[in-house]
């Protein structure tokens, strides 16, 4: 029986762009959702993770995991395509909670695998839609596109570079030479993290209502005097990390890896001061991390108030420099955070 597998994702750089009209840079992982699909008489999710069985009749929101699921199918219908109860098994190596996107892995790898079983003929754009559909109008957190597109377009070796206001995109090689990219977890994630995600949303929202303007790409730094002074933060935020992306492009291109990790720290400050989407558990671990030989560069990752730390370490450095984190974070916070090793990996593909 065929299995249909999708991605997490690591935004190296681009954090609360993407629903900005703004530039990112993910790459898929290899870490996944996976989700085996048969034909049945009534919708039944199953997930090995979650240690639950769900039987519904018909499309309803109960306000957990299934959510994602019911809301492709909810979200094929809408947009025309046909399909008939399905029983879905999922099972998955991702962690939830870390900022690496398992909901966007877990709506592409079923709107993947539905559109096989039930032939639908959708292409890979179509599948981004019907991802940010269900997680958008059912779900009903206001997510950008990244996700869902690393989901589906990742490939191996390579980072995206996308332009999220016209989908225009191009493949950066990851090539990183003598040094790697990993994930600190910090096991924490505060409440507030999805209502205060729409709270940015709105925030960013107000930014272009205040300054007449339909997209963020017509924000230029002359506008920011006009705003007060929540506003002009965050949109000071957006514009900064636009043209950290861009730069972080080129540092790739050119192996200027000193360079993209000093990004990847202004990248953290402005998320903890401008946008405000940090924590004491995030800034702590960047703040470590700041100070040990080896480590090039680090920041929060994923939509804020806990999950995950991207660093950018000398190769054979970030075991030892773990250890000591390990240590002084379990004496402030009484929790311990996790190393999370992470290569790059293709995008949603059907497994035997």
């Amino acid at each position: 029986m065929p299995k249909f597998r999708a991605p997490g994702r690591v935004n190296i750089i681009g954090e609360h762009t993407d629903y900005n009209d703004g530039f990112v840079l993910p790459f898929a992982i290899d870490k996944y959702v996976e989700v085996e699909i048969n034909r049945s008489s009534q919708y039944v999710f199953t997930s090995e993770k979650m240690k639950e069985q769900v039987r519904l009749q018909k499309y309803e929101r109960l306000g957990k995991w299934t959510d994602y699921l019911m809301g492709v199918i909810w979200a094929l219908e809408k947009l025309g395509y046909k399909t008939e109860p399905v029983e879905v098994n999922v099972s998955s190596n991702l962690p939830i909670g870390a900022g690496l996107s398992s909901s966007a892995a877990l709506e592409i790898a079923l709107a993947y695998g539905l559109n096989e079983v039930f032939n639908l003929k959708l292409d890979k754009m179509k599948l981004v839609e019907v991802g940010v559909k269900a997680e958008r109008e059912f779900v009903g957190v206001r997510c950008g596109v990244m996700d869902q597109f690393t989901a589906v377009f990742g490939k191996k070796d390579h980072a995206i570079f996308l332009d999220t206001s016209t989908l225009n995109y191009e493949y950066v090689p990851l090539e990183l030479k003598d040094f790697e990219l990993a994930l600190v977890d910090s096991n924490t994630k505060h409440e507030l993290s999805s209502s205060e995600y729409n709270k940015r949303r709105e925030e960013c929202e107000a930014v272009l209502n205040k300054l007449g303007k339909g997209s963020f790409r017509q924000v230029t730094y002359e506008d920011l005097p006009k705003l007060d002074d929540v506003l002009r933060r965050r949109a000071r935020h957006v514009l900064d990390e636009n043209k950290r992306v861009s730069l972080a492009v080129r540092a790739l291109k050119r192996s200027e890896f000193a360079l993209l990790g000093s990004l990847l720290f202004e990248s953290h400050v402005s998320l903890r001061d401008l946008y405000e989407v940090s924590c004491d558990e995030t800034d702590f671990i960047v703040g470590f991390l700041k100070g040990e030989l080896g480590i090039l560069g680090a920041r929060m990752v994923g939509g804020g108030f806990g999950g995950s730390i991207l660093v950018l370490a000398r190769k054979g450095y970030l075991g030892g420099v773990f250890e000591r984190l390990e240590e002084s974070y379990l004496r402030n916070f009484k929790k311990r955070p996790s190393l999370i090793r992470i290569q790059s990996n293709d995008g949603v593909h059907m497994v035997m």
